[in-house]
């Protein structure tokens, strides 16, 4: 996180946080952002999700990507791609093309994985879009 000169936060979590359920009752989830990897036929993207959307729309993804295929990643290929498992990729830092639900940024602060099982990252949304490869964003 330093190389992006990001405000940031590391929390450590007494046990892991790998999705929205688990993350009730300690953060608002609204306030949660998941971070799904899809595979297309144009390679690899990171969904940067509010929590409270519930489920992904594929045929919205599939629209503002303009691929005709949209699938989530397996937990190797997740693996493979990002370097961490799956509950824990990083908000910043993964490098792959982005896209940002826009839901996200009514939020001052949101928390997402922090790359590492028992650590979520507290940032601002904001700080997300500025120092991702935001190619899309949904609302």
């Amino acid at each position: 996180m330093q190389e992006y000169d990001v405000a940031h936060e590391i929390i450590h979590d007494d046990s892991p946080i790998h999705s929205v359920n688990d993350a009730k009752g300690f953060y608002e989830i609204s306030q949660t952002a998941p971070v799904l990897i899809v595979k297309t036929e144009k390679g690899y993207f990171a969904l940067i999700m509010s929590g409270d959307r519930g489920r992904v729309d594929f045929e919205l993804i599939k629209e503002v990507l303009q691929c005709e295929k949209v699938k989530l990643a397996s937990r190797k290929e997740v693996l493979e791609v990002t370097g961490s498992e799956v509950g824990s990729v990083p908000l910043v830092g993964h490098l792959l093309p982005s896209v940002l639900d826009t839901r996200l940024l009514l939020q001052r602060f949101v928390y997402g994985g922090a790359g590492e099982t028992n650590f979520t990252l507290k940032i601002d949304p904001r700080e997300i879009e500025r120092v991702s490869n935001i190619v899309a964003k949904i609302d």
